[in-house]
């Protein structure tokens, strides 16, 4: 194995796959969640796999600066969950936008910025940092 896929591929997608297990649990069986409603749409917090967001992201990059990963690319993996989960909803959410508003539905643009933007990538990748600030300080710990 390569060392780029042991630094950061490898963490990557354990975290990705985490994140994405814990927003289906989250779903599932977690609190409705949060709706903040503020000038440019409504945001909808997932506390819960905020929390599980700042954990994941912890460890994965704790994993990363194991195997000697650099630090953007610690970066890179602490924010591997909520980039890749978040713009996945936002293309999927473009999509379906822009079916509706070929269909004849109004549509209001901004309630995408709150919705989507900010609570499916700001916030998320907010927390991913946070639960990974320990790790991105000093130097890398494998070889």
């Amino acid at each position: 194995m390569n060392s780029f896929r042991k630094q950061v591929g490898v963490p990557a997608l354990v975290a990705v796959l985490l994140g994405a297990a814990s927003l289906g649990i989250d779903g599932k069986f977690g609190p409705q969640p949060l709706v903040w409603n503020f000038k440019y749409g409504a945001v909808i917090i997932h506390v819960p796999w905020l929390l599980a967001l700042l954990l994941i992201s912890a460890g994965a990059t704790f994993l990363a600066k194991r195997a000697g990963a650099s630090l953007s690319q610690r970066v890179l993996v602490a924010l591997s969950p909520a980039l890749l989960i978040g713009t996945t909803l936002n293309l999927l959410t473009a999509i379906i936008i822009t079916a509706a508003s070929r269909s004849g539905q109004r549509i209001h643009p901004v309630d995408f910025i709150g919705h989507m933007l900010v609570g499916w990538l700001l916030i998320p990748t907010g927390a991913g940092l946070l639960g990974a600030l320990p790790f991105l300080r000093g130097h890398s710990l494998g070889s």
